[in-house]
């Protein structure tokens, strides 16, 4: 058993899944995705993997028959993690290593990561911000950490506004990959 602390941002999706299917070319297999960032791995024999995220805020009474469509295609869940399901199929038998067969469809997955993530993220913001400009106490130390808050979240807020625009491009010019 092997544990990592490997941080991924809503937009770093395409790089948890390389990060996986390389673990797994090394000889780990992930057993278990803990929130925010911590990757189980179980010792296996190195191989030809590929690992897939779907975002599924809420999956409901499709639940079941969004499950067997990918097993009947030959993906095995491994689970969720903060609205993100984890499969995974031997290369061998994939056409190609990705749960999406159209531009659109990742094109609506992220539009949906968008939705769901990035405008929270705009909320948290929001509130960080008006800490930082409207002060309730006149302690300096606090003031303080809330404007280092405000530094880190304009870096992430960036960071994954520019990821979503890159992300939005790629797929509506050239298509899948």
């Amino acid at each position: 058993m092997k544990k990592e602390w490997k941080l991924f941002f809503i937009t770093d999706f395409e790089k948890e899944e390389e990060y996986l299917t390389d673990m797994h070319r090394k000889g780990w297999k992930l057993k278990e995705v803990r929130f925010p960032c911590l990757f189980i791995f179980e010792k296996c024999q190195p191989e030809e993997v590929a690992y897939c995220l779907d975002f599924k805020p809420r999956l409901g009474e499709d639940q079941d028959a969004y499950y067997q469509m990918y097993e009947d295609y030959g993906w095995e869940n491994l689970g969720t993690c903060n609205n993100f399901v984890y499969f995974r199929k031997p290369m061998t038998a994939v056409e190609e290593a990705t749960i999406y067969s159209d531009r659109q469809s990742k094109l609506d997955m992220i539009g949906q990561i968008f939705k769901w993530r990035f405008l929270a993220v705009v909320l948290i913001g929001l509130t960080v911000f008006w800490r930082v400009f409207y002060p309730r106490d006149e302690n300096t130390w606090s003031l303080w950490m809330w404007r280092v808050l405000s530094l880190a979240y304009l870096f992430v807020f960036f960071y994954c506004g520019i990821g979503f625009y890159k992300l939005q491009k790629r797929y509506a010019e050239r298509g899948l990959k």
